[in-house]
């Protein structure tokens, strides 16, 4: 599917809801745009031969057929974004799991101390009374986010 010319149809704004952002996720797993967007999951595996502009705009015909036999290169454009948005997001949120206690600390009287230390420790069942409102923020957070997480990491 080659780029479409912009037929000038105006294209009003997408309110993403959580079954339209659902719909995309399926559309990027497919292993056609899978392999274009995420690249390969086995050393075999040979790409579609298709560019990311004739993915999104696939996608989007997918999703939104109406909208996309209105004006396909708006609506790729509309999917490419939001595409972008999603791994942006699942990218900070990701780090955030992966963070320390950011290297070495001072004490209460403010010597520093010669070891690495967390901040809080979240036990595997979830924050506790010794968590502090930071972390159990940083938990609630991350939680919205985990169905997305998840499908971005397959």
């Amino acid at each position: 599917m080659a780029k479409k010319k912009d037929s000038g149809v105006t294209i009003p704004e997408i309110v993403w809801t959580d079954d339209l952002v659902w719909q995309l996720l399926v559309q990027i797993e497919l292993s056609e745009n899978r392999v274009m967007l995420l690249g390969k999951q086995k050393k075999g595996e040979n790409t579609s031969g298709d560019s990311k502009v004739t993915v999104y705009q696939r996608m989007a015909a997918s999703v939104f057929p109406q909208l996309h036999s209105q004006n396909a290169v708006a609506m790729g454009d509309r999917v490419k974004r939001k595409y972008e948005y999603l791994t942006k997001k699942y990218k900070v949120h990701a780090q955030r799991l992966q963070t320390t206690g950011e290297g070495v600390q001072s004490d209460a009287n403010g010597n520093i101390s010669d070891n690495e230390f967390f901040e809080c420790y979240v036990p595997a069942d979830g924050p506790n009374t010794t968590t502090t409102p930071r972390a159990q923020c940083i938990w609630v957070m991350l939680l919205m986010f985990l169905r997305i997480i998840l499908t971005l990491c397959r």
